[in-house]
């Protein structure tokens, strides 16, 4: 009996060490701090499909280690792949904030008259001794549906530090740094766009 015991509890100790963690997934959502809605751009909006560098583009999660060294996790994954993720995010939360009178995905839908075109950069958790960071690099860049101008370009590269050391806390962060930068390329795009709609004066012209 106490052979068996013993057994029984080496079996249980070497489950414990070779135990595999359970597979976490995340997702991206941009969600205002308040129901302060957008400036009124006034125009119809497209989101492209985003582009994200081929390193980042995974399912896995990163997170960085040393200036020189990433590492995927073997147990945290995107629910989709980032493009997808951050296309989405984007696209429900614009769509929240009102500032365009339509946005859509789907550029068959919505008679769009601006188009939002972005790239991702760098996206990944760095893990510094004391305090771990979320990093997010993006290219904003709004444009003319029609005739393909340029109307806003706004770049950003920033970090936020989790507020503890957990892989959860990185995709909140994320989203938090999605959502502000979108709301100061939209404050911005809101004044260029008033510049170049027509005014009653000029219809009578």
């Amino acid at each position: 009996m106490r052979k068996a015991a013993r057994c029984g509890l080496l079996v249980l100790l070497f489950a414990a060490c070779f135990s595999v963690p359970t597979k976490r997934y995340f997702q991206i959502i941009a969600t205002g701090k308040d129901a302060q809605l957008h400036p009124k751009v006034g125009k119809a909006l497209y989101i492209e499909p985003v582009r994200v560098d081929p390193l980042y583009d995974d399912f896995r999660v990163i997170y960085r280690v040393s200036m020189f060294e990433l590492k995927y996790y073997s147990y945290v994954f995107w629910a989709k792949k980032p493009d997808a993720l951050f296309r989405a995010a984007m696209g429900d939360y614009l769509n929240e904030k009102e500032g365009f009178t339509r946005v859509t995905l789907d550029v068959l839908q919505g008679d769009p008259e601006i188009v939002l075109r972005s790239n991702v950069r760098i996206v990944e958790e760095i893990d510094n001794p004391k305090v771990w960071f979320a990093r997010l690099a993006m290219d904003l860049e709004f444009l003319e549906f029609k005739s393909g101008k340029s109307l806003l370009r706004h770049s950003f590269d920033r970090r936020l530090p989790l507020l503890v050391r957990k892989v959860r806390q990185f995709p909140v962060i994320l989203s938090r740094i999605l959502t502000e930068e979108l709301d100061i390329a939209v404050s911005k795009l809101a004044g260029v766009a008033e510049v170049k709609e027509p005014t009653h004066a000029d219809d009578h012209h």
